[in-house]
């Protein structure tokens, strides 16, 4: 687990934010448990904690990341052991809201609580305080193109819950901070693959749920 901490605090630099109060009023979260078949485990840092500052925002965007963690057995589960054991560490402290792998997704923070994941402070419109920081594990053994297809998933149904347009929604951790992040996804040239196939699973989404 040091090993991962670690690696899991190079990967990140948030930095402690300041705050800004919000007047409008934020959505609720959508409870997820399960999408389509992939178990969502719930499991909140504690209220209080230095990683979960508690303030309440408008939902604009869905920030992807990758941990950039290639250990052997770093995946979702470990990432949560880390995001909890971190969260009142004395620096370098950082906050995310789904970490997702090969065949689980964690959920770490309410979707509606601003985290310690875009590097950008508290900016207006910044991915810290309007996005849901989402966490793609590359780790060794692990299967990086099921786990895009489970990110996939994950980001059509909170485009669905949040009303978000998945054109203008989608962005980079890069696109907050001068950071290569996700490094494979664009190092790979599979950005625009990505958001078409978020497109495509949202749409499927969409027309189902007007059906019910």
């Amino acid at each position: 687990m040091i090993a991962v901490a670690v690696l899991m605090l190079l990967s990140f630099m948030g930095g402690m934010l300041t705050q800004r109060a919000l007047t409008k009023t934020p959505q609720q979260d959508a409870n997820l448990s399960y999408i389509d078949g992939i178990p969502v485990y719930t499991d909140f840092i504690p209220e209080g904690s230095r990683a979960r500052p508690g303030q309440t925002r408008e939902i604009k965007y869905l920030v992807i990341h990758e941990t950039d963690n290639f250990s052997a057995g770093a995946d979702a589960a470990a990432h949560n052991s880390f995001i909890h054991q971190n969260a009142d560490a004395d620096s370098g402290i950082v906050s995310w809201h789904y970490t997702v792998d090969d065949h689980e997704i964690y959920h770490h923070l309410p979707d509606t609580e601003t985290a310690y994941h875009a590097g950008d402070m508290m900016t207006e419109n910044g991915g810290n305080m309007n996005g849901i920081g989402i966490e793609m594990c590359v780790n060794e053994g692990g299967n990086y193109e099921q786990t895009l297809i489970n990110t996939e998933k994950l980001c059509a149904q909170l485009c669905l819950s949040y009303n978000l347009n998945p054109d203008k929604a989608l962005k980079k951790h890069q696109d907050f901070m001068e950071k290569v992040c996700p490094a494979r996804l664009i190092n790979e040239g599979r950005w625009d693959e990505f958001c078409a196939a978020v497109k495509q699973k949202y749409t499927e989404l969409k027309a189902a749920d007007a059906e019910n």
